[in-house]
C-alpha cells in the first residue's frame, strides 16, 4: 500500500465554519463493488481495494433470529451496521492490523415497511421486488465502518507515539435515503419489465441501480444520492474527520 496525503476539502463545523482537514494515511476499501471503487476516488485517487472473508449469511441469519420486536426498518438498519463492521474489521485483521491506514467497510440493503430487500434470486424476483417498491416509498440503508490504526488529532499526539501504543478507533454510522417509485400503472410495469430483460437488476440490493438504467424507475428521493449508489461519500468525509479528531464511539488499545 502506498502512503497518500487526502484532502477532504471544505468540511462544515461549529455552525459556519469550514474546516479543511489535511491527513495522511493509507486507505483501503473493504469492498470489491466497482460502485463503490469509483465513488470513493472522490475522496482519493489512491486507495486499495480488498474484499472481506465474511459469512454475510449467517450474520444476517443470527440478527434475525434474535431480532425480537425490531421493526423492518430497525432490523434492517442493526444488519448493515453488523455487516459493515464485520467486513471492516475482517479486512484490517486480513492485513496484519497496518499502522496509519484506514479500513472502510460498507453495505446496502433497501427497506419497505414490512420486508428487507437484498439481491434477487432471478428474474422473476427482480420484477416481484420492483413492483413492489413502485407501491411504498423504500428507505435505502448503508451502513459504513471505519477503522484505523495509528496516530491521529494533532502533531503532539504523533511525537508521543513513542511513548504511547497506536491506538485503534472504530467507527460505525447508518446512511439513510427516502426513495419514492413512479406509481405501478402500465406505464411503470413496462418500464419494470424491460429493465428486468436486461443485466442490471441482479447483483442490487432492491433490484435496481439508479446510476443506470434503474433511474426510469426513480419518480424522486429525500436524501443522499450517492447512498442509493452504495457509498455516501460527503458522510463519509465528515466522519473521517470526526474520528481522526479522536471523536469516536468506541476506542480501545
Amino acid at each position: 500500500m502506498k502512503s497518500i496525503k487526502a484532502a477532504f476539502g471544505r468540511i462544515n463545523c461549529a455552525g459556519s465554519c469550514f474546516c479543511v482537514i489535511i491527513i495522511s494515511m493509507n486507505i483501503v476499501l473493504a469492498s470489491t463493488s466497482p460502485r463503490r471503487r469509483e465513488l470513493i476516488k472522490r475522496i482519493t485517487e489512491v486507495f486499495t481495494a480488498a474484499a472481506a472473508d465474511v459469512d454475510e449469511k449467517s450474520i444476517v441469519e443470527r440478527i434475525e433470529a434474535g431480532r425480537g420486536r425490531l421493526t423492518e426498518a430497525q432490523l434492517a438498519e442493526k444488519i448493515v451496521r453488523e455487516l459493515s463492521k464485520t467486513k471492516a474489521l475482517a479486512v484490517f485483521t486480513q492485513l496484519g492490523s497496518p499502522e496509519d491506514t484506514v479500513v472502510i467497510g460498507a453495505d446496502t440493503v433497501v427497506a419497505l415497511e414490512n420486508e428487507i430487500l437484498g439481491k434477487p434470486a432471478d428474474r422473476n424476483g427482480a420484477v416481484r421486488m420492483l413492483r413492489a417498491q413502485s407501491m411504498e416509498p423504500q428507505q435505502v440503508m448503508t451502513g459504513v465502518t471505519l477503522v484505523y490504526k495509528g496516530c491521529f488529532g494533532c502533531g503532539q499526539c504523533c511525537r508521543a507515539r513513542a511513548e504511547k501504543p497506536s491506538q485503534v478507533l472504530v467507527r460505525t454510522f447508518v446512511e439513510k435515503t427516502l426513495v419514492y417509485f413512479h406509481p405501478l400503472d402500465e406505464a411503470q410495469e413496462a418500464r419494470i419489465q424491460a429493465y428486468c430483460d436486461t443485466e442490471e437488476p441482479y447483483d442490487k440490493a432492491g433490484a435496481y441501480g439508479i446510476q443506470q438504467n434503474g433511474g426510469v424507475l426513480v419518480e424522486r428521493y429525500e436524501g443522499d444520492y450517492d447512498n442509493i449508489v452504495g457509498f455516501p461519500v460527503e458522510r463519509v468525509k465528515k466522519e473521517l474527520a470526526s474520528l481522526l479528531n479522536n471523536n469516536v464511539d468506541k476506542q480501545f488499545n
